[in-house]
């Protein structure tokens, strides 16, 4: 078996731009072969080809990784959605794992400014998460409470988002 390990950089995250970790794993493997002749020694995968007995990776710069199997095999290839670090200021740092980050943001923002909470019709962005704070309210119903805007009758609004809201859509892979 060979398995190994790197990351991939998404954009699109409520935390810029992150390092996801990757794990290619193919399970058949018999022998491995890396050609980096001309090549910086890294992997950056540009392309996954599968025969009747070897797995052939190619990468962006000159790098071929030939993996023989004993079967055509599969190869399993797992993006993970836990950041491994986090680019600030033009520099990569660990993650510290505070604070969930939301992939996909700019459709997730989109979906948050778009739809609203059935109780106040404010849009959603301006509402807790689940994850937030106990007794977080929505920041458009205490911007009407604080400059005595708030309709009569109706107090500040305590939903959450809904979980679907947040979550990235499914690219149906």
């Amino acid at each position: 078996m060979l398995v190994l390990h790197g990351s991939v950089v998404e954009h699109n995250t409520s935390a810029g731009t992150v390092r996801l970790p990757v794990t290619l794993t193919v399970p058949d493997a018999v022998s491995v072969v890396v050609d980096v002749t001309d090549g910086t020694g890294e992997l950056i995968l540009e392309s996954i080809d599968v025969t009747a007995t070897a797995v052939t990776l190619r990468g962006v710069i000159p790098c071929e990784v030939v993996v023989t199997t004993s079967v055509r095999s599969q190869v399993l290839l797992d993006v993970g959605t836990t950041p491994v670090a986090v680019r600030h200021r033009w520099r990569w740092r660990p993650w510290d794992g505070t604070t969930p980050v939301i992939l996909d943001h700019r459709a997730v923002s989109r979906r948050l400014s778009k739809n609203a909470c059935p109780a106040c019709t404010h849009p959603w962005v301006e509402h807790p998460t689940a994850q937030d704070a106990t007794g977080a309210t929505c920041g458009e119903c205490d911007y009407e409470l604080e400059h005595g805007q708030l309709p009569p009758g109706r107090s500040v609004c305590t939903a959450q988002i809904p979980q679907p809201l947040i979550e990235p859509e499914s690219s149906g892979v």
